[in-house]
């Protein structure tokens, strides 16, 4: 079998599981970026922050063994928690950002392997942003899935 990253696959089950979290019902949730004309109140991306100066994915893989061995490949999944309140007051919405950012969490620990496909998936480093738009108070907050796994080979 050739060589290949795992990414594809993880990336694809961590959607997957947001799709079917009870924690995310209600909650857009896009895998990378959507064409749409929708604004919704509440969205979870997986796979893009909004920032098109910003990478998705970003990996690294290394040799694991003797040859013949499956490189170890981690790897950091850029997702973003977004809701948008509709009035000024940005007190609710960072909160409802966090607990979206809270609930991503819980959905990866009830399965941290996914389902076998990595070593650990767990929350990463975050980052927050606020801001007042036209339709009200929107918190953001950027956030990555770090990934320990092998490639496939």
């Amino acid at each position: 079998m050739p060589w290949s990253s795992s990414v594809p696959d993880v990336f694809d089950a961590i959607v997957d599981a947001f799709k079917i979290a009870e924690e995310f019902n209600g909650v857009t949730v896009w895998d990378g970026p959507e064409l749409s004309k929708a604004t919704p109140k509440e969205m979870l991306t997986v796979g893009f922050t909004g920032d098109d100066n910003d990478s998705d994915v970003e990996a690294t893989s290394s040799p694991e063994g003797l040859g013949g061995q499956p490189d170890r490949e981690t790897f950091t999944i850029r997702c973003a928690a977004a809701v948008l309140m509709g009035s000024t007051d940005m007190r609710p919405a960072r909160r409802r950002a966090y607990e979206l950012y809270a609930a991503a969490g819980a959905v990866l620990a009830r399965d941290p392997r996914l389902g076998g496909l990595v070593l650990r998936a767990r929350l990463g480093s975050h980052t927050f942003k606020g801001m007042q738009t036209d339709r009200g108070a929107q918190a953001l907050v950027v956030f990555g899935i770090d990934c320990d796994s092998f490639t496939r080979r």
